[in-house]
C-alpha cells in the first residue's frame, strides 16, 4: 500500500510512518524542506506539484500546531488556523485534480468541536461555540471543501495522546510529580485521552475495514475524570498529589484554549470505531503507564 503522509514529524507521524514501514507498506513523507526526503510542498504559498501525490492509496494529514500552553500569551491565532485549515485545504484541493486519487483522505480533528457535557459524547453530539471548537470544524470542512466520489474523508477527533514522548504526558507527569495537583476545579470534568498504540491501529482498522467514513472519535471507551487521571499519573510517579487547583487560577495563569482544554467536561465516546468492531489495546491507563516504553 502507498501512504503519503504530511506532519510526519509529529508525535503522532514518527510513529505512524514507523508503524506502517513495519507492516511493509511504502511510505513517504510530505516535506517542507527541499532537503528532506520525500514530496516537497510550501503551505504558506500552496506550492505542491500534485502530479507527485498521484496513484497513493492513502494521503494522511497530521499538521498541526499545538494548542496547549500554560502562559496565557502564548499562542497565535493565526497560527493555529493555517496549520491546520490551509494545509487541509491544499491536500484536499490536490487530491481533486488527480487522475488516480487515494481511496482515504485521513486527517487530524479534535474532540475539543463538541459542547462539554455530562452525558456520554458521541460522533452525533452537538457541536460547541468559540474558538476552538470553530477551529475543528473548519479544520474538518476543509478536509472536504474540493472533493470527489472516489475517496473516502476520514476526520479523527483525537483524544490527548499518551505515550512516552508526548507532551501530554510529559506535562501530567510534571503535574504529578513536582506540583503535587490532585485535581483542577472540581476534578469530575472528563478527559478524553487515547495511547499512541490504539491511533496507530485505528488508522490501519479504518483502512482494511473500508466501512467507516467521516468523523471518527479516537478516544479511549474507559472515561476517566480530571481526578482520577491525575491519581493515576500520581500512583505512576510515587507521588502523593493532595493540591486542588481552583478555576480562579486557572483563569488566571492560562490562555482560552488551555482553560478549556482543563476544564471543560468531555466523556468522549468512540461510538463508530466499536460499532464497527475496533477493539482498543490499551482501555487501562495505569496498566498502559506502567509498560509504556
Amino acid at each position: 500500500m502507498k501512504i503519503a503522509i504530511a506532519g510526519s514529524h509529529g508525535l503522532i507521524g514518527t510513529n505512524l510512518v514507523t508503524h506502517f514501514r513495519k507492516l511493509n507498506n511504502n511510505v513517504t513523507r510530505i516535506v517542507r524542506s527541499k532537503d528532506q526526503n520525500g514530496i516537497y510542498w510550501d503551505p504558506e504559498t500552496g506550492y505542491i506539484n500534485h502530479e507527485n501525490l498521484d496513484g497513493y492509496d492513502v494521503i494522511i494529514n497530521l499538521c498541526g500546531e499545538k494548542i496547549a500552553s500554560l502562559n496565557p500569551f502564548f499562542k497565535n491565532k493565526n497560527n493555529l488556523i493555517s496549520s491546520r485549515v490551509n494545509t487541509n485545504l491544499i491536500l484536499s484541493k490536490t487530491i481533486a485534480k488527480l487522475n488516480n486519487p487515494p481511496k482515504f483522505f485521513i486527517t487530524a480533528s479534535a474532540t475539543g468541536i463538541y459542547k462539554p457535557s455530562k452525558r456520554r459524547i458521541t460522533e452525533s453530539s452537538k457541536f460547541n461555540q468559540g474558538f476552538l471548537a470553530q477551529l475543528a470544524l473548519e479544520w474538518e470542512e476543509a478536509s472536504k471543501f474540493y472533493s470527489n466520489d472516489k475517496t473516502k474523508i476520514i476526520n479523527l477527533r483525537l483524544g490527548q495522546v499518551i505515550s512516552s514522548d508526548s507532551f501530554y504526558f510529559k506535562a501530567m507527569s510534571n503535574i504529578s510529580k513536582y506540583m503535587k495537583i490532585s485535581s483542577f476545579g472540581n476534578g469530575r470534568q472528563r478527559w478524553p485521552w487515547v495511547s499512541i498504540n490504539d491511533i496507530n491501529k485505528s488508522i490501519d482498522f479504518i483502512i482494511e475495514s473500508n466501512q467507516i467514513e467521516g468523523a471518527v472519535n479516537v478516544t479511549n471507551p474507559n472515561l476517566l475524570s480530571c481526578k482520577e487521571v491525575l491519581k493515576i499519573f500520581s500512583s505512576y510517579n510515587n507521588s502523593f498529589n493532595f493540591i486542588r487547583v481552583p478555576k480562579i487560577f486557572i483563569k488566571l495563569s492560562t490562555n482560552t484554549y488551555s482553560r478549556e482544554i482543563l476544564l471543560n467536561d468531555y466523556p468522549v465516546f468512540p461510538e463508530k470505531l466499536l460499532s464497527s468492531g475496533f477493539v482498543f489495546n490499551e482501555k487501562n491507563l495505569e496498566n498502559y503507564l506502567n509498560n509504556m516504553n
